[in-house]
């Protein structure tokens, strides 16, 4: 048997491990830092905001940013990454039929999509379908797809752990790894913040932008020199009775050169919006999402995080919400109600990159030392990267399930 532990239980962790764990001679141990839940009560689990000038939105929770994204696929980086000869498209097309990949039908655009649709329409621009990983029949349109579906309507990669463990895989939370063994330059095994000591033939980091290339660094790897988000704002105004906070989010969605917006709605804008009209209520928001592809000028040291916005991407936000706003006025909304969040930095990534930190195996310089998560994208795409991120993980599944 061949000892594999994952470092990791969130997106591409279990993606590595529904696709390794088919290989009955493998024995997986995978370890996660956060708890078991059920995914309606991922909300419990977005860690603190430490109030620096971008807030990077994570979570600590088994199932990791699946149980708390908006549930949208769209394929990205995939010509990108045949540069470093890799080619991702067969694991697109199983994850299309595995998640149930699909627009949402008629039955689920809502009121405000079709506002702001018909608006953009007036003004030349166009709005898309996103491509869902959401059973309609299952979805009660809530609105609560970023704070964990509490009808199980979303695909989560509860799914894969399901499969993984099914396939006999053992699952360890609420310990986090703090350190890697490493002999002649082949990883031997872990430690971890419980004082325990973990050993095997083949780790598998995924533990996010913001730890694997901390854990690296404590092998020797100079990881984290590079680290990108997805810089985004919220920006809305006052309308009656919109009901928008019940619609799926992120239905529909314009794409602008090196611009997205989508429709979304966010608590932060309530009290702005209140400035100008005390009787309003979360129902009461219009409202879009303003996101840029970032740069990778991001460091991730020790204990210690750098990442700014920088001019252009201020120039890039600020040109996002002008298009925003008029559309917003012209689907209804009170001008003088027109209103943004602050910036936050949605999915954590680059921070050990193809072609920099790991090779198109995702095999780090240390024998048997892999990442399976988003830190190993190239660039930021612009667009959610969990369909590129599942489909580099399973892929690396797949390798490892192949050659172990």
């Amino acid at each position: 048997m061949t000892d594999v532990i994952i470092v990791g239980a969130g997106t591409g962790g279990l993606s590595v491990a529904r696709e390794l764990s088919k290989n009955s001679e493998v024995n997986i141990t995978i370890i996660e830092k956060g708890p078991l839940d059920d995914a309606e009560n991922s909300y419990k689990y977005y860690d603190a905001w430490d109030k620096t000038e971008l807030e990077l939105i994570k979570t600590t929770v088994v199932g990791g940013s699946s149980v708390v994204i908006a549930g949208n696929y769209v394929p990205s980086l995939v010509e990108e990454l045949k540069e470093f000869d890799i080619d991702i498209t067969p694991q697109i097309d199983q994850l299309k039929e595995e998640i149930g990949i699909q627009t949402m039908p008629d039955s689920h655009v809502g009121k405000v999509n079709n506002l702001l649709d018909d608006a953009a329409k007036e003004l030349g621009l166009e709005m898309q379908p996103m491509p869902k990983g959401i059973d309609p029949t299952k979805c009660k349109q809530c609105g609560k797809c970023a704070w964990g579906c509490p009808h199980g309507a979303k695909w989560s990669s509860l799914e894969d752990l399901k499969v993984a463990q099914e396939n006999g895989a053992k699952l360890i939370t609420e310990e986090g790894v703090s350190s890697l063994i490493i002999e002649n330059n082949k990883i031997k095994g872990v430690n971890t913040d419980k004082g325990n000591t973990y050993l095997a033939d083949v780790v598998v980091l995924a533990a996010g932008g913001m730890i694997t290339p901390k854990l690296l660094r404590t092998a020797g790897i100079n990881a984290g020199e590079t680290f990108a988000v997805d810089p985004f704002v919220t920006i809305g105004g006052y309308y009656k009775d919109a009901k928008q906070d019940k619609e799926i989010q992120m239905n529909k969605f314009i794409k602008l050169p090196h611009i997205v917006l989508a429709s979304h709605t966010s608590q932060y804008l309530l009290p702005k919006i209140q400035e100008t009209h005390p009787d309003a209520t979360a129902d009461d928001i219009i409202s879009f999402m303003v996101k840029v592809p970032d740069n990778i000028k991001g460091k991730v040291h020790g204990n210690e995080v750098s990442k700014f916005i920088d001019h252009e991407d201020a120039s890039l936000i600020a040109r996002g919400c002008g298009i925003a706003s008029t559309i917003l006025v012209k689907a209804g909304a009170d001008i003088e109600s027109i209103s943004s969040t602050h910036i936050r930095g949605a999915h954590l990534i680059c921070s050990a990159r193809i072609g920099d930190i790991v090779d198109s195996n995702l095999e780090t310089e240390i024998e048997n030392l892999y990442v399976g998560d988003g830190c190993v994208l190239p660039e930021a795409p612009g667009l959610p990267p969990i369909y590129t991120i599942l489909a580099l993980s399973r892929r690396l599944g797949q390798h490892l399930a192949e050659t172990l």
